[in-house]
Parts: structure tokens; C-alpha cells; sequence
């Protein structure tokens, strides 16, 4: 099956992440997912990969001004319909027109993700609509990266969230062959709702951050993926001066990190 190879994962994901499949990413409110997420992004879209990027917390302009900072061309991308912006946030806010990306707008494309009032049983009659009818082939073999999917709880109840999920974003990302990455707050929902959302992914990728000397770390983990081999281990991860995040090689030891630790409560 192919494969995505993300640099950002080169040391613990060797075989990289496969088309067709369902990720998440579970962050802590003080980790840099979505410096991570962007970075994911901008080496995803240097290597040639067709990306979308979901915004539902930061406006899209937010979004090109950082990946302009790791040096991508955004406009040029935009244009070429090589990387989308879809725009939940202008339609959870209201304080926009949610924006079309240029890419789409040429073709005369709308994206399921920005239609003008958010529902997500509407949201889901679209994706199956899409499921029925296939999907073209520029539509599919996209990254698909979320900065936040558990803003989603604000507005839909967990079971339904998950009922959605499994009848209809995990078919949708089969039918387009995405890598479809979303992402969840820890700590936010019940740990049944964690629970059935991990068991529809085909891997779980965590982030957690601690107070060491005085100062944040941020580290990050494979913790399991389907059908292929990881390595588990945490890394840190540094931030860089344009905004980008870097995995260190080396592993650390785990001294409490991990899903547990945030289950147990609030760190003292």
C-alpha cells in the first residue's frame, strides 16, 4: 500500500503513513501542536504533497502567514490547488464568509468542510453524498491535517461525533485516499469518548509537555500504528525561530509522560 513519508516522523515511523488511513493526534493545551502540525504542512508541500490544512480555531490568514515564515510560496501553492485551507473557522465564528481555496475556486469546487452553517449531520450528508458518487482524481492523495477537532465537542454530542466518524469520515478518507490526521485536546471529553474515537484510527500520536528547571519541554510519540512498525519512544521536540518544530533523533526517558498522566489529573 503507499505510503506518506513525513520528515517529521522519519525516525519513528520509518514505513511512513499509509493513503486510506485515520490518524489522531492527542496534545495537551500547552504543546505546540499547531506549530507541529504547520510544519507537517510545509515539508509535506516541499516534498511535493498535496495538503489540506482545517482550520477550525485560527483564521486562515493565520495559517499562510506562518507557512510563509517556513518558506513555502503560499500563493503560488493556493493557486495551483497544492495546498488547501479549508475554513471551518470563519463558519463556527461568523465572523467571515467562509473562504473557498483559489485552487477549488477554479474548477468550480466547493470544499464539504466550508459550507455556511455548521451542522454536523448536514456536514455528514455532504461527506456521504461524496462516498456515493466517488471522488475525482485530483481529489484524492491529499495530507489532511485538523488544528483542533475537539472543538467539535462544543457543538455535538460525543456519541454522535463518533457515530460520524465511523460511518463517515474513516469511509470518506478511504474513498479519497487521504492521510487523514485529526486532532484532540486531552482532558477535554470522557475517557469513553478517547477510547472509541482511538479505535476508529489507524494510529494514535501523542503530545505532552512538562516543567523542567524552570522551564516548558514539549515531547511527542507514536504511540501505536496499525499494521506497521513504530518506534514508541518519546522525543523532544525543539521550537525554531521561524515558527517550525524540529523532532530531536534521540529518545528520552518517560518519567510519567504519556496518556495516564493527564488521566490521573493535572500535573502538581
Amino acid at each position: 500500500m503507499a505510503t506518506c513519508m513525513l520528515p517529521m516522523f522519519a525516525g519513528m515511523i520509518p514505513g511512513g503513513l499509509r493513503y486510506g488511513s485515520s490518524y489522531v493526534v492527542e496534545f495537551e493545551p500547552d504543546s505546540p501542536w499547531f506549530e507541529m502540525s504547520l510544519t507537517m504542512a510545509a515539508e509535506a508541500l516541499i516534498d511535493g504533497l498535496k495538503t489540506e490544512y482545517h482550520v477550525f480555531i485560527h483564521p486562515p490568514s493565520e495559517v499562510r502567514e506562518s507557512l510563509s515564515k517556513l518558506g513555502l510560496d503560499v500563493e503560488r501553492l493556493e493557486r495551483e490547488d497544492s495546498l488547501r485551507i479549508l475554513d471551518t473557522y470563519d463558519v463556527m465564528t461568523g465572523l467571515a464568509a467562509p473562504e473557498t481555496p483559489a485552487g477549488m475556486r477554479s474548477k468550480g469546487r466547493e470544499p464539504i468542510e466550508t459550507h455556511h452553517s455548521f451542522n454536523l449531520e448536514g456536514w455528514s450528508g455532504r461527506v456521504l453524498n461524496a462516498i456515493k458518487q466517488g471522488v475525482t482524481q485530483d481529489e484524492k492523495r491529499w495530507l489532511h491535517l485538523d488544528d483542533n477537532t475537539s472543538i467539535l465537542n462544543h457543538y455535538s454530542e460525543e456519541r454522535t461525533i463518533i457515530d460520524t466518524w465511523r460511518e463517515r469520515f474513516v469511509p470518506y478518507a478511504r474513498v479519497r485516499e487521504l492521510v487523514l490526521v485529526n486532532s484532540l485536546v486531552s482532558g477535554v471529553a470522557s475517557e469513553n469518548f478517547y477510547k472509541h474515537f482511538e479505535a476508529l484510527c489507524d494510529g494514535i500520536i501523542d503530545l505532552q509537555s512538562r516543567e523542567e528547571a524552570g522551564r516548558f519541554e514539549h515531547y511527542a510519540r507514536v504511540r501505536t500504528l496499525r499494521g506497521g512498525s513504530v518506534d514508541s519512544r518519546w522525543r523532544k521536540l525543539r521550537l525554531l525561530s521561524n515558527g517550525g518544530v524540529k523532532t530531536d533523533s534521540g529518545s528520552v526517558k518517560e518519567r510519567g509522560l504519556g496518556l495516564g498522566g493527564w488521566l490521573k489529573g493535572p500535573r502538581k
